[in-house]
């Protein structure tokens, strides 16, 4: 009878990398205003409250 070891499936051991697909570089303005919009978004569904600009 052939003794099955856990684990020896090659798909346990699979070591592979994730690959970059892309990247995007952004401004700093663009930064900013993405920030501002998704605070403003957290504090419509009350996840931030409204004074809590950090």
């Amino acid at each position: 009878m052939k003794e099955n070891k856990p684990f020896t499936d090659p798909r346990w051991n699979d070591t592979s990398k994730p690959i970059i697909i892309g990247h995007i570089e952004r401004e700093e303005s663009e930064r900013v205003v993405d920030k501002k919009q998704f605070r403003e978004h957290l504090r419509k569904i009350r996840v931030l409250k409204k004074n809590n600009d950090k």
